[in-house]
């Protein structure tokens, strides 16, 4: 293993106050992760294809690391985001430092008309702007294809202009504007927070998710949207269910049942069934779960052509998923089979975290039939997914497969640990 540089050849560290700049933050943080898990400069270089000297220029706070640098090194330090969430703010702080010291150099070099007053007129930029109704439609058509682009990037590579778009719909619900218009930003609003969340959660960033979900809740209190406000519950239950936390997915689950009421579709309210009979499914209830999936399909017959604007396609192949899921709980593995298939059949091909989702479900059906390996071939097509997208949280959905039946049936873990080990080489 390589050593750090010693003597006249290396650099002491230099000591950093992490609450100087947003900049050295960064650097600090980064250098804590790397020792953390007891690599060099030399060794983080490797890994990531960066030069070790520029890593500890970035590490001492001496420049500005580029987004590529920033995603290289949160991925080879197993930061799940974290150093990627910091870079926004280092890049806005460096454009503020660049921005004054250009003003600093004009004040110098220039000699202005004593008779105008050029810092007075300058001053006219920080001046809200007119929101109008066309700008209020483009914004909100940025969620919407950003919506769009999850299924064709990773989620590292969505993190930076997400949360631009959110950063930007909370500026102007600081700017004055009619409440109409006003109501329509703070909904905006709530839909990039919502998807800002679920990026995070994507990353394993539980920590921020939470944050960007009760943004999207205190958006909504202004828009006065109940239904959206449910949306946003239930995928706080989901996000929760996923995690592993049973109990609070079923509180989350049924807060968004009692917020719907009547204000949203059968579709959707199809969709809320399912995911509470998920959550209790998953706390050990099943008869409420059964219950629970009964409503959700009576919902979704009721529904006909119904959909609300920002619900994704709900239909029979997605509750399929959910039922094949509550299925597996009770230990009806055929049952649950079929209805995998089903689903994934129904699945659009750009969908490939959701197909990939619904195939680790699978192999879990097909290990409890006794397809052993079957089971072992599924889980590796969902790992390749996982793995070309980024997604700590369908990772860690495998792992829990491959760590549930490690006592049981240790060769199928072996063979799940040779195939992840054959990625990381």
């Amino acid at each position: 293993m390589a050593t750090e540089r010693k003597g006249s050849r290396g650099r002491p560290a230099k000591v950093l106050d992490p609450g100087s700049s947003l900049l050295a933050a960064l650097g600090s943080r980064m250098r804590e992760l790397r020792k953390a898990r007891s690599l060099t400069l030399m060794e983080l270089g490797e890994l990531t294809g960066y030069s070790w000297q520029h890593l500890g220029a970035v590490e001492r706070a001496s420049v500005a690391p580029s987004e590529s640098v920033v995603i290289a090194c949160d991925t080879a330090l197993g930061a799940n985001g974290m150093l990627n969430g910091m870079f926004p703010g280092v890049i806005r702080e460096q454009a503020h430092l660049r921005h004054r010291s250009e003003a600093a150099r004009r004040s110098i070099s220039e000699t202005p008309d004593p008779g105008v007053d050029w810092g007075r007129l300058s001053t006219y930029g920080k001046r809200a702007s007119a929101i109008t109704s066309a700008v209020v439609e483009d914004i909100e058509m940025i969620t919407i294809h950003q919506r769009r682009l999850y299924h064709e990037l990773t989620s590292t590579e969505m993190l930076v202009p997400v949360d631009g778009h959110l950063a930007l719909l909370l500026s102007l619900l600081e700017a004055p504007a009619p409440d109409r218009l006003r109501r329509r930003i703070a909904h905006a609003a709530a839909e990039a927070a919502g998807f800002a969340a679920w990026i995070r959660f994507d990353l394993g960033d539980h920590f921020t998710m939470g944050h960007r979900y009760a943004t999207a809740l205190d958006a909504l209190g202004e828009a006065g949207d109940r239904g959206l406000r449910s949306y946003v519950r239930a995928y706080r239950s989901v996000t929760a269910d996923a995690a592993g936390w049973a109990d609070e997915a079923v509180l989350h689950a049924s807060a968004a049942l009692d917020i719907a009421g009547r204000s949203v579709t059968r579709v959707t309210k199809s969709w809320l069934h399912a995911v509470s009979a998920t959550a209790h499914a998953h706390a050990g209830d099943s008869r409420t779960a059964l219950a629970e999936l009964d409503r959700a399909n009576g919902a979704l017959e009721r529904a006909g052509d119904e959909r609300d604007e920002w619900m994704y396609d709900f239909d029979r192949e997605r509750l399929l998923g959910y039922e094949g899921d509550c299925l597996l709980e009770l230990g009806r593995y055929a049952q649950a089979a079929r209805s995998f298939e089903d689903a994934i059949g129904g699945v659009p091909a750009t969908c490939v975290r959701r197909r990939a989702e619904l195939t680790v479900d699978l192999a879990r059906a097909r290990l409890g039939e006794g397809e052993s390996a079957e089971a072992v071939r599924l889980a590796q097509e969902a790992i390749a997914v996982f793995a070309r997208r980024g997604s700590v949280a369908g990772m860690s959905r495998v792992q829990r497969f491959r760590d549930h039946v490690a006592n049981r049936q240790p060769a199928v873990a072996r063979e799940l640990d040779d195939f992840v080990r054959s990625w990381q080489e």
